[in-house]
């Protein structure tokens, strides 16, 4: 027996391209950058980026309404395709082909960050001890 389930979270590179094929049938794709779990000696971290087919409905995507730099988790199997290109040469590729799909968290402007940072340190500084239930 032999097993294909992969599950990787991760932010998307770009907003997901939405297809319809001429049978109806709906294909998503997007790229997600997955980091490494060590940093280089400058300090950064490099990241790999795996691409992501969804096919069928995309409703859960549009029900998202998923964007660039919003963390998701995806899980599917691995398809490796391989073909001959014009010069005779083998090529490979590969694609997360996704059953399930989560959204961790939205990508949130520096405008809205902003918003909630001040609207929190209002709600702080109106406060009175009469609004303590104690």
């Amino acid at each position: 027996m032999s097993t294909n389930v992969c599950t990787f979270c991760g932010r998307l590179g770009a907003n997901p391209e939405i297809t319809t094929l001429p049978s109806g049938k709906e294909r998503v794709r997007f790229s997600i950058a997955v980091d490494r779990n060590y940093k280089r000696e400058d300090g950064s971290r490099p990241s790999d980026w795996i691409p992501v087919v969804i096919w069928g409905s995309a409703a859960s995507v549009k029900k998202t309404n998923l964007g660039k730099g919003d963390k998701v988790c995806v899980s599917g199997r691995v398809e490796i395709n391989e073909w001959t290109d014009q010069e005779g040469k083998q090529k490979y590729s590969f694609a997360l082909n996704c059953s399930n799909i989560e959204l961790v968290q939205k990508k949130n402007s520096d405008k809205d960050a902003a918003a909630n940072a001040a609207a929190a340190a209002a709600q702080q500084g109106t406060m009175q001890d009469d609004d303590l239930p104690f």
